[in-house]
């Protein structure tokens, strides 16, 4: 475990082999059964491959270490278009969501509305909703397993919430967390303190987004979806006398 790891809480490594056992042998003897795979539109064994104007291609993973770190720092969708990080399928079919990864390890996506943020973990095969020991404050919160000490996640948020409208559930064997905002209609930088903020682009995206929202919740007879501004975007949180809480 590395010293971020220790000192922020996190052990993003504690689920890495936890694995079950009857899944294992289902793959084995799936693996077995298959017998060694082959590319059949590879090339020959032992020759690189090349493009159509007969260049060698570069296997991203084959990259020099501190550029794919580099790479997945700055740039983690391409990453993992490139197969250096792991994108799920929720992402691909929401494309909305945002990805936090550490050390080219997919941790979890989020998205944000005009009052709730929602964090999205995909746990390994085996794990059962009532293994979990997860607890949401107004400022913090921490995932991990019952019976263990350490946590997967550990973290102050990136805002306040009402942690008694906060709530948690298992669907799909994807994890989903439910913050509500204390400060309705205000847009998170990110989804826990500290972890990658939204960029500039990214940023102004979400804002239209939640204005979008809050047109669309104060003027129910109108669609708003496709609204478009001039110019800065306003926060949501105080344009025009702020937000109702209804």
């Amino acid at each position: 475990q590395n010293r971020m790891a220790k000192k922020s809480g996190i052990d993003y490594s504690k689920w890495d082999n936890f694995k079950d056992s009857d899944d294992e042998e289902e793959e084995k003897s799936e693996q077995e059964r298959a017998g060694p795979q082959k590319d059949p539109q590879g090339p020959p064994q032992g020759q690189p491959k090349t493009d159509e104007e007969g260049g060698r291609l570069v296997d991203p993973k084959d990259l020099p270490e501190a550029t794919k770190a580099s790479l997945i720092k700055d740039h983690p969708e391409l990453a993992a278009k490139a197969g250096l990080v792991t994108q799920t399928t929720s992402n691909k079919e929401n494309k909305k969501r945002k990805q936090f990864f550490h050390q080219g390890q997919l941790i979890y996506e989020w998205e944000q509305s005009l009052d709730e943020v929602n964090i999205y973990i995909n746990p390994p095969p085996g794990i059962k909703a009532d293994m979990f020991d997860i607890l949401i404050t107004s400022d913090h919160l921490t995932v991990g397993l019952k019976g263990s000490k350490d946590k997967f996640l550990n973290h102050n948020l990136g805002g306040k919430v009402k942690n008694s409208e906060s709530f948690w559930t298992l669907e799909d064997a994807e994890l989903h967390i439910t913050l509500t905002k204390l400060a309705k209609g205000v847009p998170w930088d990110s989804a826990l303190e500290g972890h990658q903020p939204l960029d500039p682009v990214t940023a102004t995206e979400v804002r239209k987004d939640i204005m979008r929202e809050r047109f669309q919740e104060e003027n129910p007879g109108f669609d708003f979806s496709g609204a478009e501004f001039n110019g800065n975007v306003p926060d949501p949180s105080k344009f025009m006398g702020g937000v109702s809480y209804k």
